[in-house]
Parts: structure tokens; sequence; C-alpha cells
């Protein structure tokens, strides 16, 4: 290990801000944007964030497998709320689609071989991950229906994420966790310039489609990871049946939600 997870998150999350907020000034600066559509993604910068800190704490006394089937649940809790407070409607299409790719993605991220002993109020890390990222797709979905300006939105939230984070660094611990390798720096480089285009294209998404139909799609992230392991590290991971069954849940969900929409 060339560096550290903490050195990924400073230096993806700076590039990100950085690429979002310079497009911004190259195409004509900053929009007028109502103040509440802005609240909505700095408290949903600050949520992102909070997302990320339980499930690293989860991570760290639970185990990736528990944690991540855990926080796989996220699109029920995010579905609720949209139904709850943004009146948007579901289908018995639309909720077969999303319980098919919350049991897939729970199914890929489970792994029973893994030995990890915890206490069950330790469960609060990831159970508190699945609802702040639940929690974060109704608010930014009601900022962009205040303002649809994807774009724009999508660096204010990444700025706010990250502010938090530099300030964390008056901790000399916190410092002490930030470990700069010339080795790593292409592969935090390119990770920020994917979660640039990835967070744009999710607050796009959530500008032109509800929450019902958009939030089980993006949890397939998973997927995507295992997918990218075995083509670039077939040695770390294997496909088995068990993969093999969950990624037709999961695409056989995808198909669903998309007819339901």
């Amino acid at each position: 290990m060339y560096s550290t997870p903490a050195t990924a998150a400073y230096v993806a999350l700076s590039v990100n801000s950085t690429i979002l907020w310079l497009i911004i000034f190259l195409t004509g600066g900053i929009p007028d944007v109502p103040f509440m559509a802005t609240a909505c993604f700095i408290v949903g910068g600050w949520i992102q964030l909070g997302t990320r800190l339980f499930a690293y704490h989860g991570v760290a006394r639970l185990g990736a497998s528990v944690t991540s089937t855990v926080q796989a649940t996220n699109p029920l809790v995010g579905t609720a709320l949209a139904v709850i407070f943004l009146h948007e409607t579901v289908t018995p299409l639309l909720l077969f689609g999303t319980g098919s790719v919350v049991f897939g993605i729970v199914l890929l991220s489970w792994n029973p071989g893994q030995q990890t002993t915890y206490q069950t109020w330790e469960l609060i890390f990831p159970l508190a991950a699945a609802l702040t990222a639940g929690v974060n797709h109704p608010i930014r979905r009601y900022g962009v229906t205040i303002a649809n300006e994807p774009l724009f939105l999508s660096a204010v939230m990444g700025i706010a994420a990250l502010g938090p984070m530099l300030l964390n660094l008056a901790n000399p611990r916190a410092r002490r966790n930030v470990v700069f390798d010339r080795r790593a720096m292409p592969y935090f480089l390119a990770t920020g310039v994917f979660e640039a285009i990835g967070i744009w294209s999710l607050v796009s998404a959530l500008g032109i489609g509800n929450v019902v139909v958009v939030g089980p799609i993006v949890c397939v992230a998973p997927l995507w990871v295992l997918l990218g392991t075995l083509l670039f590290s077939r040695d770390i991971e294997q496909v088995n049946v068990r993969t093999g069954i969950a990624t037709l849940f999961v695409i056989s969900g995808i198909v669903a939600v998309y007819l339901a929409a």
C-alpha cells in the first residue's frame, strides 16, 4: 500500500471540487440559485461526509462485508422518505425492482467466509451509513426541484464536504494519516475525476427523475466495483455462483425499475 484511505479521500474530493468549479467558471460563472436550493446541497455535503465516516467506522469495527451488506439497504430508506415527504408514487413493479436490486447488492456484498467478532451495538455504524445515504437523495431531489442547476449544486456539495475535512487537519493525528506518495497519486487523481463525473451525473439524474427510480439504480456501485476488480485484479476476486446470482438480481431489478419509470 503506497498511501492511506484518508489521503485518497482528501485528494479525490479536492480534485472533484476543483474540476466542477473550474467548469462552472469556464461556462458562464455562478448561476442565480435560490438560497434554499444551495442550503439543501450544503446539508447534503455534510450528510455525505457523515455517511463516509460511519462507513469507515463500520469497516473498522465490523469488517467490510457486514458494513457493505447493511449499507446496501439505503434505497429502501430513500424510497420511503420520497413517498412520505416528496409525495412520489411507487408501483408493484417499481417495488419489485427496488427489492431485487437491494437483494442483489446485499448478496454481492455479503462474505460468509469473513470471521469478524463484533458487539451488536456496533451495527449502529453501518445502519447510520445506510440511513444517511438514504436521507440524502430526497434532500438533493428537493433542492434540484427549486433550481435545476446540477453542475453548480454538485460543486456546492463537494465544497461543503471538503470544508470540515480540511478543518480536521488541525488535528495532529489526522495529519499523520495523510501520506503523499507519487506512486499513489495517479490513482487518487483519477478517482477524483470519476467522482466529479459521478456526482454531476447523479444530481442531473435527480433533476429529471424521482428518487424512487434514481436511488435503486445508483446503489449498484458495488457491481461496478466487482467488474473493475475482475478486470484489473483477477487474483483478488473470482466470479462464483453467488456473484452470478447477485448480478442477475441487480440487472433484473434495474430493468424492472426502468420499465416502471
